[in-house]
């Protein structure tokens, strides 16, 4: 066994798709027989807010040895102090970066930080600095301008929360028995009571309004006569404004002669679908007062994967192809009435379907290139390492493990020259379906390919 360590304090950047530059820290490699471990070590900032000052540990452990690294923090002529309360724990094969938080109140000052990296036939440290340490003029300083930004705050936070109309803008002449639309724009602290009534006094509409912006939607009856007025009161804690404009209203014989287009308007617009899985329906609700349109399933590039036209009552069904399965996904309402068009679009995650055989591949170009996903087990308990191999020639992939609902719960990167990644099976109280997904870059493309994962308790 042969080991290279810098003990001086250099700047570090860690490899992957999140590299950053990592200042006031060592690095260390040690080459053994099965495969080389390195070791990068770096403090990357305090919160002084919180209290607690952020460690960066990198370990790549390309051995057959399961590894285990423990922090720790010195002072001059003291016993270490126990900094982290958990050890890190690197699996065969695996990489691991983290984040260590160390509370400062709890450890007190100290001068190094220490991480002493063990394992079957191994043992290296890791220092960085102790972060520096505040004056007391700094304090007195910061205490200052806490108080000029209450102060600032304070002021400013009144301006803005007393209550102001910015928009109302209704029209000067209208025509009687025909729509009328009037946006709307408040702000502060406040909400806004309106209401449109005819000259004589009787009310058409009213309401109360605690959205800042938006449009206000009448129908005037042809009997309202020769006016309307529409009255806004913006009222709060801090004040109130009061607005009042009138609406001159042609006969409806105009109206008639000169009829006015009508523009496309999407109301409301769902999906209906709880969990969107691939090889599945997908339903999407709305309420729109366009004549024609249709509902689009887009991906992130632009591609369409489905669509249907929009029906009159207000429901349309997409089937989610099978490919789609992994990919992020944007459902578009197109409404038309002639010439103007209306748009509205919802964001959508695909899930694979409920039905995976043992070694089905989503993507059909990874299939062309002879991929194939393996686990070490497919049944797993609580806090178990899951080895994922990625058999086949292959550029950069993320693996991830997703439940049922699509949330991530651990991933981690599987770069051209690696084939194998380790995830460790999530803490459950009863048997839980989990996915494993192998996202893979091609080029320009990405593929993707799922497993199947139980985890049950022991």
């Amino acid at each position: 066994m042969a080991a290279n360590k810098t003990d001086a304090l250099v700047p570090l950047s860690f490899s992957g798709r999140r590299a950053q530059t990592m200042p006031f820290g060592t690095r260390a490699r040690v080459a053994l027989a099965q495969g080389d471990v390195e070791g990068g070590f770096a403090l990357t900032g305090v919160d002084r807010r919180a209290g607690t000052a952020i460690y960066a540990l990198r370990i790549s452990n390309q051995s057959a040895s399961p590894l285990r690294a423990r922090m720790t923090c010195a002072r001059a002529r003291e016993a270490p102090i126990l900094a982290y309360p958990l050890d890190v724990h690197v699996a065969p094969f695996a990489i691991v970066e983290t984040l260590l938080p160390v509370r400062l109140a709890e450890v007190g000052p100290f001068d190094r930080a220490i991480v002493k990296v063990s394992g079957a036939d191994i043992a290296f440290t890791l220092e960085a600095l102790a972060p520096p340490r505040r004056t007391q003029r700094a304090r007195w300083l910061s205490a200052v301008a806490a108080a000029v930004v209450l102060i600032f705050g304070g002021a400013f936070g009144a301006a803005t929360a007393t209550p102001h109309l910015d928009l109302l803008a209704a029209p000067d002449r209208a025509f009687a028995g025909s729509p009328l639309d009037v946006p709307y724009a408040f702000r502060g602290w406040a909400s806004m009571q309106y209401t449109l009534q005819t000259k004589d006094g009787r009310q058409l509409a009213a309401g109360l309004l605690t959205q800042a912006q938006g449009t206000l939607h009448f129908s005037v009856p042809r009997d309202a006569g020769a006016e309307v007025v529409l009255a806004a009161n913006v009222a709060g804690p801090l004040g109130a404004q009061h607005v009042w404009r009138h609406i001159v209203l042609a006969p409806a014989a105009a109206l008639a002669a000169k009829p006015a287009a009508t523009l496309p308007r999407i109301d409301e617009f769902t999906i209906a679908t709880p969990l969107i899985r691939a090889g599945s329906p997908l339903q999407v609700h709305y309420t729109t007062n366009a004549s024609s349109g249709a509902v689009w399933l887009l991906d992130e590039t632009g591609r369409l994967w489905a669509s249907v036209p929009i029906s009159v009552d207000g429901a349309s069904v997409l089937n989610v192809p099978q490919a789609a399965a992994g990919h992020k996904m944007r459902v578009v309402l197109h409404a038309r009435n002639g010439s103007a068009d209306a748009v509205a679009t919802l964001g959508a995650l695909v899930l694979p379907g409920d039905t995976i055989p043992a070694d089905a591949a989503v993507s059909t170009a990874a299939q062309t290139q002879n991929l194939s996903l393996s686990l070490s087990t497919d049944r797993a308990a609580p806090g178990d390492d899951v080895v994922v191999t990625l058999a086949g020639n292959h550029g950069d992939a993320r693996v991830s493990l997703t439940d049922a609902a699509g949330n991530t719960v651990e991933q981690g990167d599987l770069p051209s020259g690696q084939t194998a990644v380790t995830l460790s099976a999530p803490s459950v109280t009863a048997e839980t379906t989990y996915y494993v997904v192998a996202n893979i870059s091609s080029g320009v493309s990405e593929q993707t390919i799922v497993r199947k994962l139980l985890v049950a308790p022991r």
